[in-house]
């Protein structure tokens, strides 16, 4: 079994950044050292003047659009990521037909197939799956699916479930003590306001913010969380981005009535606001959409006081020419925009570089907590003893530009496209195996494995 030192580093990990040596066996780690220590390995790597890190989880992508698994995962590694968790379901929205435990199999074996870094996923629950779900949901369980997804909006596009639909999802849920996410909008707010604006000629993509109002989306949250502290449900809430969902979400925990509640953003709420469509057209169209600055501010107090507990891509890109006119019929374009591959430099610039938090703060939010909320901890998310040894090697001082686009990638462009960026990754492992090195993918490295989700861990 082949031996791997990583020395002279800082280790960072479990809330500490200590000077210590890590001893690699295969594909785990077999133990952390005293700097300095004199132990025998097949191979050292010095990391002398930089931070070592557990690898970083994604914990929010969608590789059912323009980039698969297969691009994905690779442009994932190319950005530091060394596990993806993606949301994967029977959407006719995303093109998938058939039955949900159907497409799940469908995906862990495109993924044991294509992809170059571990995965876990979600399940997403859509209208068309319901009859489904009382027989699907515990099977999945048992299988190590341990997370799903519902929406509270989309209903033109199939994937709104009313709200007897998600009481009975959530106690199915509850059930099998696991985790329910939501894309939380007020559905009838969003059609309200879209008709509206069509009807008045505003459809420059500048115009889409105002359809997607903060409020419509801290009122479906206030409704999830009051649904779930009737259900007993657990609550998972993806890409939060506004003060007032925030002030939902603070209220709920004083209350204390859903048993559990996890918040996530992402890092274009945390650096971009909604001028970006203005200069960008459809390629910034998401939602719920680009906020104010006092949003970005709020989300980035939220995270100095340990109030969102994970940071994700929604990575869903669509190439350039499937969002034209760039500047027109803006509600005919596609939701989304990649990021899978800036997910960790973006977040360690906005965050590290400019000291708005702590980098023990940074690894909870890209590595422990993710690995913890989708029941991967401790194989996943820190570098103790027994765990994966998926490590990022940083190196602080490096300065550099976020290119135009990712070359693994079948999308085009990126939102950070031009960011000056201090910080960045040098050296990444999977399970042991040199993955990425001095900006090059190793094909000859580990494969993707499927992780299935642990309810004890």
């Amino acid at each position: 079994m082949s031996t791997t030192l990583i020395t002279n580093g800082i280790v960072v990990d479990a809330g500490t950044m200590r000077p210590l040596d890590i001893l690699i066996s295969g594909e785990r780690v077999e133990s952390l050292l005293p700097r300095g220590s004199e132990v025998r390995a097949d191979r050292v790597i010095d990391a002398s003047g930089r931070y070592v890190l557990p690898g970083i989880i994604d914990a929010h992508n969608h590789p059912v659009y323009a980039d698969r698994i297969d691009r994905l995962s690779r442009a994932a590694l190319s950005g530091g990521v060394t596990t993806v968790i993606p949301y994967i379901g029977a959407v006719a929205a995303w093109g998938k037909q058939g039955g949900l435990v159907q497409a799940i199999d469908d995906f862990i074996r495109e993924g044991e197939t294509g992809s170059c870094i571990d995965f876990g996923l979600h399940c997403t629950l859509t209208a068309n799956v319901m009859e489904e779900a009382d027989d699907a949901i515990p099977e999945l369980v048992a299988r190590g699916v341990i997370s799903f997804k519902a929406f509270t909006s989309y209903r033109k596009r199939g994937m709104k479930l009313e709200d007897d639909q998600i009481l009975h999802l959530m106690e199915l849920v509850a059930r099998e003590k696991a985790l329910l996410a939501f894309h939380a909008e007020n559905d009838a707010i969003l059609e309200h306001l879209e008709a509206k604006a069509v009807a008045e000629g505003r459809e420059h993509p500048r115009d889409y913010p105002a359809t997607h109002p903060n409020i419509s989306e801290a009122e479906a949250i206030f409704r999830v969380l009051s649904l779930a502290s009737v259900a007993g449900c657990n609550i998972y809430l993806p890409h939060v981005t506004c003060k007032e969902s925030l002030e939902a979400i603070r209220l709920f925990r004083k209350w204390g009535t859903v048993p559990t509640l996890f918040a996530e953003t992402c890092p274009h709420y945390l650096t971009l606001d909604d001028s970006q469509l203005a200069l960008r057209g459809n390629l910034a169209k998401m939602s719920p959409p680009l906020r104010k600055e006092a949003d970005r501010e709020a989300l980035w107090e939220a995270i100095r006081n340990g109030e969102i507990q994970v940071v994700a891509s929604d990575a869903a890109g669509h190439a350039t020419a499937a969002n034209e006119p760039l500047f027109a019929e803006t509600f005919r374009a596609p939701h989304g925009a990649p990021g899978v591959d800036t997910l960790f430099c973006v977040t360690w610039n906005e965050g590290i570089a400019k000291g708005r938090v702590a980098i023990p703060d940074l690894v909870r939010l890209l590595c422990e907590n993710p690995a913890k909320c989708f029941g991967l901890y401790p194989r996943k998310g820190t570098l103790l003893p027994g765990s994966d040894a998926d490590v990022v090697i940083v190196d602080p001082g490096d300065g550099w530009i976020i290119p135009d686009r990712n070359e693994h990638m079948a999308v085009d462009y990126s939102l950070f496209a031009g960011m000056g960026c201090l910080g960045r990754h040098r050296t990444v492992l999977l399970r042991g195996a040199v993955a990425y090195e001095d900006g090059k993918i190793l094909d000859d490295a580990r494969r993707g494995v499927f992780l299935r989700g642990s309810l004890s861990a």
